[in-house]
Formats: structure tokens, sequence, C-alpha cells
């Protein structure tokens, strides 16, 4: 089982994301989709994962503004099925819109979050995260 499913479009991002996550110093399992689509058919085991066991992971990190299928579509889709319908789901956005905000609950996240703009502030947030929903949290598990 990994730990965090991060889907994002920005390989920027994605390569901050993965240096703290091993700068972190905490024993996390984690996978970066680029895409919408691809984190549905990893959700759901479909299309190129289809042969795979792909277990779910405790926490979806979704950034909202991806191309194509948009964060807020993977939410909807995701709260669609019983595998994924009690999946620990946070928004990851540079947006702080009380509409995109508004949207991302209405569709279903666990909670929003604006990333930082540093990567000592983006290091202290992943931290947090880590040590709530990774830790701290109690998880329904879907069938």
């Amino acid at each position: 089982m990994i730990d965090v499913l991060y889907v994002e479009d920005n390989e920027n991002d994605a390569d901050i994301f993965s240096r703290l996550m091993h700068k972190m110093g905490r024993p996390v399992t984690y996978t970066i989709l680029s895409s919408g689509s691809e984190a549905l058919d990893y959700l759901a085991g479909q299309g190129k994962y289809k042969q795979q066991l792909t277990p779910l992971p405790k926490l979806l990190l979704l950034d909202l503004n991806l191309v194509g299928l948009s964060g807020i579509d993977v939410v909807h889709k995701a709260r669609q099925h019983d595998r994924t319908r009690y999946l620990p789901i946070i928004a990851f956005s540079t947006s702080d819109s009380p509409s995109d905000v508004r949207s991302a609950y209405e569709a279903g996240i666990n909670a929003y979050v604006v990333k930082p703009g540093t990567y000592q502030d983006t290091g202290a947030l992943l931290t947090h995260l880590y040590d709530f929903w990774l830790e701290r949290n109690t998880r329904i598990y879907s069938k």
C-alpha cells in the first residue's frame, strides 16, 4: 500500500514534492501521477493499471488545475465509486479563490490546502499533512 498518491501535472511541483518527501525522514511511500484520467485509472484498477494490483493510497493529494480532466472532476468521479468513496482527498492548489474552495468542498474533498510559496513552507506543510492524515487520522476502508 502506498501512503500518498499525488496528482500533479507541473513537473517542478512534482519534483519539489518528491525531494521534500525524501527529506522528511519518515517512512512514507508515494506515487506521482500527472493527469486526472490516469489517477482515476489507477484508483479503479483500469487502463494500464488493469493487470496490476493497485491498492488504494491512504491519502490522495490532488492538484485541482490539471490539464484535461480537472481535479474537481476526479473528486466527483472518485466519490461515485464504493472503492474510493471514503478515500481522504486533499485539494492542493495555488488558488485561494473562495469559488474554487467551495467547488472543491461541494465535489467531496476532505480538506483544501493552498500551496505555500517557499520550499521551506511547503516542507513544513507536508510534514503537518503527514502527521495528521497518515499518523493520527482514523480512516474508513472501502470494500
